[in-house]
């Protein structure tokens, strides 16, 4: 260790410093130690070695003469280096490996209009360029993409006409530089336009803008400029002035075109002391044309001697409420339509004018919905009509009680809010309104035609419910018939049924003849079933004959026990009851019985009892009915699509959880669900159902939901439900 530190130093010529110096542009110029480089150079220095690096501030690049590149800094690893300066000294060392002149390109912004050949010059005006002045043609240097502010600014005697390469911009725009770019800007020897008024301190409009006169304005030569009077005006004491005509002769408001001479033009607007105008109705409020313009009353215009104008009072006209007017008289005496020429006497006392109009009764007649024929005083009158009457008269309208619309649709009156009998016409606007519902006809026959006698809720004096009835539908089978089915636009067997009026709808309730008494029996209330039981908790009918003296159906809640002298017991207990006849009686399974065999006591008012065996199920599904989301049934005509989802009424299903009470309408909270899984079958798929619930205000019934597959075979196939391994009856379904 000592030894080496004897040795001494090292050598500068052993430890070389490489050092690579460039500029940003290939082809630019730059000196080392005065040497002339391009692009980059590479140098092997003695350590510590002092060198010169010099650039020119700015030179012509290879885009032409208006673009060069501008000297920025000199960069190194370790920084800006030289405070900007374009000549550095430097001192070699390898941990500053390089050097660059740093440049950016800039482009020639020329500006072109003006040279000054023998200073000193007094150009026509002045360009700023970011708010630098320019006097003459010259160029500013502009780093490429930088946004420039120009503003043209014309001296006196000149006007600014516009820039030559786009007459379109305003005298102050702001451009990006990308390229070289030129601009030209016009300056145009002015001439003085001395502008007066007589009266001296009046008002014109000096390209459409108010100047008060005496006033001098430079305009252009050759430019075109506009004119204009400003009528009626007041001066500084509230003196009201009318035009009266320019020294040149044009009209109130033309244009002026300036000639290419020194010396000023002048031009005068006379003006007159202004007579008043002033024109009412009576009453106040209506329309009056004056010279054209139709306007409300009050009308107050100011008018200048000699002038001739027009006024106008309508014949017919209805105020801002709507009520009529029928023009009488002008206070002067003169026609509806005259003409008045001012006269100078009439300056002090002005022009006042009334014209009086006399009322009149217009009545307007609409119905809901529109387009309906009422009759007014016998004749026809399609709504919205309007008709006037003189005041006083007698007026009989006469809106239909019913119209017809299509086959089985129709209008009925609901309401209207005039009077029924004949009335006088009184003075103003009358607004009277018949609303109208729509009604739909329910066609009702039997097979065979003398199957049964008919019973609906609400009753219909003449076929027709309003829209949005709800009719429970029931039959009474005649002696010898018993209920097999509905068709038409009423599906399944349940009877009574219920039927949303909609739209016109057609029902067929179709009979079997009977030829025996059979023997009392319990089925579900669906019909026929694979499974020979009834669920409990279900709707159930009783067959058999003789059963009640009447029809009866149940509207209370909770369900009556005793419904046309029957009661039903089962292990103890009478049962709820939803429908009573001679033939059938619905009632309620207990939803607690125990599955297995069971009897049914049937109870009549002075009479025997009789027993009637059945069996009792966990679950033995039927199907009631099938139907749309919207409640409309499904028929032939009214299949099912793809996608679609789809409302089965069922009972038999099985419990409910939580569980419900038994005789009772089910409430529309909490949601009562099916306690078994529920399995739709359509056709040979299965299906698992959305949702399966008790139906709101039906004790027994659920409502099953399921969504018709995407990819479903398309065609007439059939449905039916399943739970707890038990399947319900089928039912045909139409897939469209």
């Amino acid at each position: 260790m000592v030894a080496a530190a004897l040795a001494g130093p090292a050598r500068a010529a052993d430890n070389p410093a490489v050092t690579r110096v460039s500029a940003t542009f290939r082809d630019a110029v730059f000196l080392v130690d005065g040497q002339a480089f391009t692009g980059a150079a590479s140098f092997a220095w003695p350590a510590g070695s002092k060198h010169a690096l010099e650039i020119g501030d700015a030179e012509i690049g290879a885009g032409g003469p208006k673009t060069r590149y501008a000297f920025v800094h000199w960069n190194t690893p370790a920084g800006v280096v030289g405070g900007g300066s374009r000549i550095v000294t430097i001192t070699a060392d390898a941990g500053v490996p390089w050097y660059n002149a740093d440049q950016q390109v800039e482009h020639a912004l020329s500006i072109i209009y003006y040279k000054c050949a023998s200073p000193p010059c007094s150009p026509p005006g002045f360009v700023r360029v970011n708010q630098v002045a320019m006097s003459q043609d010259t160029d500013v240097w502009v780093a490429a993409g930088a946004a420039v502010l120009l503003e043209a600014t014309p001296s006196p005697g000149y006007v600014f006409a516009g820039w030559y390469q786009n007459p379109a911009l305003p005298p102050i725009y702001s451009l990006t530089v990308n390229g070289p770019t030129a601009v030209y800007p016009h300056f145009a020897p002015a001439r003085t336009m001395h502008l007066t008024t007589v009266p001296d301190g009046l008002q014109v409009l000096a390209d459409r803008a108010p100047v008060t006169a005496p006033i001098d304005l430079e305009w252009g030569w050759e430019t075109t400029h506009t004119v204009g009077a400003v009528s009626p005006q007041s001066d500084r004491s509230g003196r009201v002035w009318v035009f009266q005509s320019w020294s040149d002769g044009g009209a109130a408001t033309h244009n002026y075109v300036i000639s290419p001479v020194v010396p000023p033009a002048s031009l005068t607007a006379t003006y007159a002391l202004a007579i008043g105008a002033g024109f009412l109705t009576d009453p106040t409020g209506l329309n009056l044309t004056v010279d054209g313009v139709t306007a409300e009353s009050p009308v107050y215009q100011a008018w200048g001697p000699g002038e001739t104008h027009t006024v106008a009072a309508p014949a017919r006209q209805v105020d801002s409420q709507g009520a009529p007017w029928a023009f009488k008289s002008w206070s002067n005496g003169a026609a509806a339509t005259q003409t008045i020429k001012v006269t100078d006497d009439q300056v002090d006392k002005g022009v006042r004018l009334i014209a009086s109009y006399d009322p009149l009764s217009r009545i307007r007649i609409e119905t809901v919905p529109v387009g309906l024929t009422v009759s007014v005083d016998g004749a026809p009158c399609r709504t919205p009509c309007e008709v006037e009457r003189t005041i006083g008269v007698q007026v009989k309208i006469s809106p239909p009680v019913s119209v017809a619309v299509g086959d089985g649709t129709r209008l009925d009156l609901v309401s209207w809010d005039g009077p029924a009998a004949e009335f006088a016409a009184a003075a103003g606007y009358r607004k009277l309104t018949a609303r109208y519902n729509y009604s739909y006809r329910l066609t009702l026959s039997s097979q065979p035609a003398d199957g049964c006698r008919w019973r609906l809720d609400p009753a219909a004096g003449d076929a027709y419910f309003p829209a949005g009835t709800m009719v429970t539908i029931a039959v009474d089978p005649a002696t010898g018939m018993k209920f097999r089915a509905w068709d038409g636009d009423l599906i399944g067997g349940v009877n009574p049924s219920p039927l949303w009026m909609d739209a016109p709808h057609a029902v067929r309730a179709i009979f079997d003849r009977v030829v025996e008494s059979p023997d009392p029996r319990v089925v579900n209330a669906a019909g026929d079933t694979p499974i020979a039981a009834v669920a409990a908790g279900s709707i159930a009918s009783l067959f058999g004959e003789h059963l009640a003296d009447s029809t009866e159906v149940a509207s209370s809640d909770p369900l009556p026990q005793t419904l046309a002298g029957l009661t039903l017991r089962c292990a103890g207990r009478f049962l709820p009851l939803l429908y009573v006849s001679n033939g059938q009686v619905n009632f309620e399974v207990p939803g607690d019985l125990a599955p297995g065999a069971q009897k049914l006591e049937i109870l009549r008012a002075g009479g025997a009892a009789e027993e009637v065996s059945f069996t009792v199920a966990r679950n033995a599904p039927g199907i009631l009915a099938v139907a749309h989301t919207d409640g409309s049934p499904f028929a032939p005509d009214s299949p099912g699509s793809p996608g679609e989802r789809v409302l089965i009424y069922a009972t038999g299903l099985g419990p409910f959880a939580p569980s419900l009470p038994d005789g009772f309408r089910t409430p529309p909270a909490p949601v009562f669900a099916v306690a078994d899984p529920v399995e739709i079958r359509l056709g040979d798929r299965t299906l698992t159902a959305e949702s399966a619930t008790a139906a709101v205000g039906s004790p027994g019934v659920a409502i099953v939901q399921f969504q018709i597959p995407a990819d479903a075979t398309k065609g007439d196939t059939t449905l039916s439900v399943q739970t707890g391994g038990a399947l319900s009856n089928s039912k045909p379904f139409t897939v469209r």
